[in-house]
């Protein structure tokens, strides 16, 4: 059976009657063939989850009865923030909905010297509110709790001096910026130098690769350099590794599952 997972609003309280959004009822409708008495699930992004089941359904209107709050355990152990340097747009959505199945917490774009994108004004909030429409379909797809906080920067130093700060993000434990040649160090090897690790930042892109400023940048906030083998990635396959990697090392991906 298809799982039937959907994203609303938050305050959600057990026995309330709530009309799911249009484009919701019209999926449910014409493509899971829905009818009353269909068990759903409820995520508002906060970390609940409700069991509900479809009270009814009229002239294209969609009505769930919220049944009982579910216990969400399934969040990554491991804080992750991504950051990547802006991309074309199928990229960056491709690597949201990626990372929020991976467990990231905060994904965080910029504009990287030889990124050939950038967003300004008006244009960065109907992106964000598209990356954010992904985000929620990601979260429902996979059925974890929280929906990663996702946020845009200017400049790679702009980025770099919030993370140094805190502003953000908060504190970042281990701070990691994947370069391309094979003289850096390997994930594996940093795994035997910090052998636990709370909070993990991973810094990727551009598609052209950084310039030595950048590079020098990277040093001079404390980021630790690492390679991800003797392939060069694109951008998009990069960030799902490196993700991968370090969920692996660190957070709950070597867990068991029992």
């Amino acid at each position: 059976m298809t799982r039937k997972c959907f994203f609303g609003k938050s305050g959600l309280v057990e026995n309330e009657l709530i009309t799911l959004p249009r484009e919701t009822a019209r999926h449910l409708d014409s493509v899971l063939r829905s009818k009353p008495g269909d068990p759903v699930e409820i995520r508002d992004g906060e970390g609940h989850g409700w069991k509900g089941v479809i009270e009814s359904m009229k002239d294209g209107a969609i009505q769930v009865r919220l049944l009982e709050r579910q216990v969400l355990t399934n969040e990554s152990s491991l804080s992750i923030t991504l950051a990547l340097a802006f991309s074309r747009s199928e990229k960056m959505e491709q690597v949201i909905r990626h990372a929020t199945e991976l467990g990231v917490q905060r994904i965080a774009f910029f504009r990287a010297r030889r990124s050939q994108y950038g967003l300004k004004g008006d244009k960065i909030d109907k992106k964000h509110e598209r990356w954010e429409k992904i985000a929620r379909e990601a979260l429902c797809q996979c059925g974890r709790a929280r929906l990663p906080e996702i946020v845009v920067f200017q400049e790679t130093e702009d980025f770099l001096r919030d993370v140094s700060e805190g502003e953000t993000f908060g504190p970042c434990g281990l701070k990691l910026v994947a370069l391309e040649t094979a003289a850096e160090e390997s994930l594996v090897s940093l795994k035997h130098a910090v052998p636990f690790c709370e909070q993990v930042l991973v810094v990727v892109g551009p598609e052209g690769g950084w310039t030595v400023e950048e590079v020098n940048l990277f040093k001079h906030y404390a980021l630790r350099s690492v390679h991800l083998g003797p392939r060069i990635l694109r951008l998009e396959t990069a960030a799902l590794a490196i993700v991968s990697c370090v969920q692996l090392l660190w957070g709950d991906f070597g867990q068991g599952l029992g």
